[in-house]
């Protein structure tokens, strides 16, 4: 499968690219998606894709300078550059940049599936020359992003969230809960639980918080539905869990 970001200030337009067209059908999966290009060129300085798509005229930062930017880096990554705009000098401007695709709105099914063919084919026929080096490269990208939720989540385990776990590493949040899924066979919410029940094990042995102070640091606004959670993963109550480790409530 191979990974696409997505760059358009116009939410609906973006939206309606990343979410409804078939993807996976064609053999990619929208990573990431902005409304900046600001924000995509600081994704792109620490993650390598194989495809980026963007609009040209975007308030601050334009898409040309997004490819200029990431072209500057030595990033040589396939980019589609979709407009509204008919005007020829944007074309050549991206074409001196490598660019080979120029998609024009209202962008029509058939052309995009066309494109990304014909992308496809490309990046097929690079990856039978680069050999097991470059599956051992995209592979790690992929690794650092799990690496970084589960960073993030193990510093937030009051207020752990999708929305901002997939805000951590420039993600939209539904395709970082499909991916998380993807890479680690376990769903967000199943993870969080899990790394919050094993943080309040740890804190009802090594401290001496009380159980109702333990609750609230690992998410729960009282003692009983975190004790009801508890119960559920660890198979007895808080009290019960301290009782069974020569512990007492503190």
């Amino acid at each position: 499968m191979y990974t696409m970001i997505v760059v358009d200030d116009e939410q609906e337009i973006r939206r309606g690219f990343c979410s409804y067209f078939p993807w996976a059908e064609l053999g990619f999966e929208v990573v990431a998606d902005f409304s900046g290009a600001q924000q995509a060129d600081e994704f792109l300085k620490g993650y390598r894709v194989d495809v980026l798509v963007t609009d040209i005229r975007m308030r601050g930062m334009s898409g040309l300078e997004l490819i200029e930017s990431m072209r500057s880096r030595g990033d040589t990554s396939r980019v589609v550059v979709i407009s509204g705009y008919r005007d020829f000098e944007y074309a050549r401007h991206a074409m001196r940049l490598g660019v080979k695709h120029y998609i024009v709105k209202p962008m029509k099914f058939a052309q995009i599936s066309e494109v990304f063919t014909a992308i496809r084919q490309e990046l097929d026929a690079q990856g039978q020359k680069g050999g097991s080096e470059a599956g051992l490269t995209a592979e790690a990208p992929k690794n650092d992003i799990v690496h970084r939720v589960k960073t993030y989540v193990h510093q937030h385990y009051e207020d752990a969230t999708l929305e901002q776990a997939a805000k951590s590493v420039g993600m939209n949040p539904y395709y970082l809960s499909s991916y998380f899924h993807q890479q680690t066979g376990e769903k967000f919410i199943d993870y969080v639980f899990r790394a919050r029940m094993k943080e309040a094990a740890r804190l009802l042995l090594r401290s001496e918080l009380r159980i109702n102070e333990v609750a609230s640091l690992v998410g729960y606004t009282t003692a009983n539905s975190f004790s009801r959670a508890f119960r559920q993963y660890h198979g007895m109550t808080p009290k019960e869990y301290r009782l069974e480790h020569g512990r007492d409530d503190a």
